[in-house]
C-alpha cells in the first residue's frame, strides 16, 4: 500500500479543523438570545412604594417616563432576603406574545410562592433569586431576563 506523502498532508491539515468545527458546543445560552436588548435605564424612588417589603413584588410597565421591558412588556421588581432584584416580564418561552408575565395572587397563601405566570403557556418562574427560573413541568426552561440595580438612599436605579 502506497500513500502519497501530500494527501497525508491534506489529512493532517484538515483532521484539526474537522475537530474545531465537529466539537460539542457549550449548552449554556444568552439571555439576550432569547429575549432581545432592550435599554433600561430609570430610577424608582421607594418611598412610593412602601408595599415592596420582604418577599414581595411589583410589577411596573412605565417608570420615571419611559416604557420598560422588552416590547413595553415591563419589569417585576422584587425584594428577597433583603435584597431588591429586577427582571424582564417578558415569558422567555414566547417573547413575541402580546401578553406579558403576571403576578400570581398575593393574598392567596397556595398561589403566592413569590410567583408569576404567563397566561398564554402556564410557565411559572419563581421570583427570588437573581435569575428566575422556571418551575420545574413549566413549558419555559429558560430563566427570565435580569437587570441590574443599586440602591442608593431611597433610589433604585435599574438598568443594563
Amino acid at each position: 500500500m502506497n500513500i502519497n506523502k501530500s494527501n497525508l498532508l491534506y489529512f493532517f491539515l484538515l483532521l484539526p479543523l474537522c475537530l474545531i468545527f465537529c466539537s460539542c458546543s457549550s449548552d449554556s445560552v444568552d439571555i439576550n438570545d432569547i429575549v432581545p436588548y432592550r435599554k433600561i435605564d430609570v430610577y424608582l424612588d421607594l418611598t412610593y412604594y412602601n408595599e415592596l417589603t420582604n418577599n414581595t413584588a411589583l410589577y411596573f410597565d412605565y417608570i420615571d417616563g419611559n416604557w420598560v421591558g422588552y416590547k413595553n412588556h415591563g419589569i417585576f421588581v422584587y425584594k428577597s432576603n433583603g435584597q431588591y432584584y429586577c427582571c424582564d416580564a417578558s415569558c422567555t418561552h414566547d417573547v413575541e406574545a402580546d401578553e406579558h408575565l403576571e403576578l400570581n395572587d398575593p393574598d392567596d397563601d397556595d398561589a403566592w410562592n413569590n410567583g408569576v405566570t404567563c397566561p398564554i403557556c402556564g410557565s411559572e418562574f419563581i421570583l427570588s433569586t437573581e435569575s428566575p427560573s422556571p418551575i420545574p413541568g413549566s413549558t419555559a426552561i429558560y430563566s427570565l431576563k435580569s437587570y441590574n440595580i443599586s440602591l442608593s438612599g431611597n433610589k433604585l436605579h435599574i438598568y443594563n
